[in-house]
């Protein structure tokens, strides 16, 4: 029993076929090969392409780089130049008391110069101060975590609408064109109540501080003449309709495709 079951297993053996590489299917082994090569391209493509965006980030961060090293020059001078005039302002003497008008008639002096006096210089001082309030406002609700790149962007925007023809031409009807609607507001920090929690005091300091800088001239075209920008989390139905310029920090920036569009803008922020 045990010698013949022996012999049925070398017998079934025996008809087995040896296989062997050499044997598969050529269109097998063809379409093996082909899959390998495929495979590697598609690597090799994976690896391009994460190389590229790679560049891509480095190139973008560099010319962030460069445009704060940049600012931060600017911006320093005209600390320097504010600081030596304060300066200058504590340790000049100090002004005499004015005259009495009795001695001033005594004196012979023409009250035609009183009269052709411009008071409207005061009324300019003021304004001033309430467009700096503004757009010291617009950089530290919309910007105040960004860095100082981010937050020039943000006051770039605003005096770009401010030169252009569809919006209005001062800074403060620009920051808050729409507030009175509750949906609307062209800077959304106009109408949603941020302004309502309390400020953060270095925060707001150095949002005044760079608004005081922007009006006296230090700026940079950072967002490339940008119009709109948005929050890189949320996707708007208008942004579809411009040209994108730059993505600084956690904004993205935008133009209007062409410069005569003089259409209503569509909502932003």
């Amino acid at each position: 029993m045990d010698r013949k079951s022996h012999g049925t297993r070398r017998t079934d053996r025996a008809f087995l076929p040896d296989l062997h590489w050499q044997d598969v299917n050529w269109t097998a082994r063809s379409l093996l090969a082909v899959a390998g090569v495929a495979v590697c391209i598609m690597m090799t493509a994976m690896s391009a392409t994460a190389s590229v965006k790679r560049g891509k980030v480095e190139r973008a961060a560099a010319m962030e780089v460069a445009d704060e090293a940049l600012l931060v020059a600017d911006y320093a001078e005209f600390l320097a130049e504010a600081t030596a005039q304060a300066r200058a302002e504590l340790i000049s003497p100090r002004v005499k008391p004015a005259p009495s008008p009795g001695s001033v008639i005594a004196g012979g002096a023409p009250i035609a110069d009183l009269v052709a006096f411009d008071f409207s210089q005061v009324d300019v001082a003021r304004l001033d101060a309430e467009e700096r309030n503004c757009l010291a406002e617009a950089i530290y609700y919309e910007a105040r975590s960004e860095s100082r790149v981010g937050r020039m962007a943000v006051a770039d925007v605003i005096l770009n609408r401010v030169a252009s023809p569809i919006y209005p031409d001062s800074i403060c009807e620009v920051v808050y064109q729409g507030a009175e609607r509750r949906k609307g507001c062209q800077f959304s920090f106009t109408c949603d109540g941020s302004m309502n929690a309390r400020r953060n005091q270095r925060q707001w300091r150095e949002a005044e501080l760079l608004a005081g800088a922007v009006m006296a001239g230090v700026r940079r075209p950072v967002t490339r003449n940008a119009t709109h920008y948005h929050a890189d989390y949320v996707s708007p139905p208008w942004a579809e309709t411009l040209s994108p310029t730059a993505t600084i920090g956690a904004h993205k920036f935008y133009r209007f495709q062409s410069k005569s569009i003089v259409a209503a803008a569509p909502a932003a922020m």
